[in-house]
């Protein structure tokens, strides 16, 4: 393990750390002169806001994830845009959009993560998850499948007796079950007197809220993880990992920031949210842990007396489109609270309207509906579909006033 991690290192170092060879290009034209082991680093030359990172980009290429092609899956879209984009906003916290930049995860790569999310066993040792629990003194083989939300395993039998004849090993699922689902590292860059180096490192933890298996005939049980074991065991595996990367001695005092995602059952159509993040400046813990605050809410929210008047703007909002455009097949929304107060909107309109006359009368009246209804100062996304694709867009950035529309000519 040590050796892998240092020799990937080895090779992120060659391409960011070489001194002399690794300047900011802004994007310029010029023709610059390599020696072999040489690399051309530059930045993306614009930053579309103080929300994201300018990129890092190396031979004039893009350098995707090193474990972007592992086997690992969440339990649904909401999940997997929730899990990413709640580790920017934490890695914004602590690593300004301003002052660094970013790199996609070069460190861990996919057969490592693959072991890593994997159950523990003797021929995979480093897997965090739980191993099975095996009573059998005379196994010679078992099969374990993937039990995540999102690859529901079949043939798996919640209890597997144990026979002389067949040696079967016997194997008790609900008691095992797989917490964490995937991990996302992200690298962050800080530009130096001699070109770029590493700045930090981000780790994302999905772990489950719902453990589902499959027996052998084919019944489904669920398990639900309670929020505080899920917790305990994401800073667990949090200092297990921290440890692992700092064996690499050029990671020794890299700061590390962790966060825990807890992710929403499958059958729910909104992501998870974050309830942990920490850092770990140096040594082999995570030290500094936070509570998080925030949660997803699917809209509009049906026969929910708790809620009140919380989701009233989204409502006007909705039966005011409606009245005006009675034959639209539905407005829908998402919202992310934040310490109890609404930090971003998306909505998703779906219209039969094809002409672009109708198209545009409908964005400029969403837009007109948004601003007189919609909180001010939130983000705010609203895509007008229809059968061919996104056909309008209305937006503002998080603080600004003034909402902004948009209609795609095809």
């Amino acid at each position: 393990m040590k050796n892998k991690l240092s020799k990937l290192f080895s090779l992120a170092a060659v391409a960011l750390l070489l001194s002399g060879c690794l300047n900011n290009l802004e994007g310029q034209n010029e023709t610059v002169e390599l020696g072999p082991d040489e690399v051309v680093v530059q930045t993306t030359a614009n930053q579309l806001s103080n929300e994201y990172y300018r990129s890092v980009i190396l031979d004039n290429r893009y350098q995707l994830s090193a474990s972007a092609s592992a086997d690992t899956s969440l339990s649904s879209s909401g999940n997997s845009f929730a899990f990413e984009e709640g580790l920017l906003r934490i890695s914004q916290d602590i690593f300004p959009t301003d002052q660094y930049y970013m790199q996609e995860g070069q460190l861990i790569d996919g057969d490592t993560l693959t072991n890593w999310v994997s159950r523990e066993s003797e021929t995979n040792p480093e897997g965090l998850n739980p191993a099975l629990p095996v009573t059998s003194t005379q196994e010679e083989t078992t099969t374990e499948e993937s039990v995540d939300p999102a690859d529901d395993p079949e043939g798996i039998d919640e209890t597997a007796e144990v026979t002389e004849e067949s040696n079967q090993v016997i194997v008790d699922l609900d008691s095992s079950p797989i917490y964490l689902s995937q991990i996302m590292e992200k690298n962050i860059m800080v530009e130096t007197d001699e070109g770029f180096a590493l700045g930090g490192i981000v780790i994302g933890l999905a772990m489950n809220s719902v453990y589902q298996y499959t027996d052998a005939e084919g019944v489904v049980y669920e398990q639900e993880i309670s929020l505080g074991e899920m917790r305990e065991r994401g800073k667990a595996y949090a200092n297990i990992i921290v440890g692992r990367l700092r064996n690499t001695e050029q990671l020794r005092s890299v700061p590390i920031v962790v966060g825990i995602f807890q992710q929403a059952p499958s059958n729910t159509t909104v992501g998870g949210n974050y309830v942990l993040d920490g850092i770990s400046r140096e040594g082999n813990y995570v030290t500094d842990w936070t509570e998080r605050n925030e949660y997803r809410v699917s809209l509009p929210v049906i026969n929910n007396t708790e809620a009140g008047d919380q989701y009233l703007f989204f409502d006007t909002f909705r039966q005011d489109i409606i009245n005006f455009f009675p034959h639209l097949n539905g407005i829908s929304g998402e919202a992310l609270y934040i310490d109890n107060g609404l930090a971003t909107l998306d909505i998703e309109i779906i219209t039969q309207f094809y002409s672009q006359t109708e198209i545009t009368a409908l964005t400029q009246h969403v837009t007109d509906v948004a601003q007189r209804t919609l909180p001010e100062g939130i983000g705010l996304e609203i895509k007008i579909q229809s059968a061919d694709g996104t056909e309008a867009f209305v937006g503002r950035q998080p603080g600004e006033s003034q909402i902004s529309s948009h209609v795609f000519r095809q």
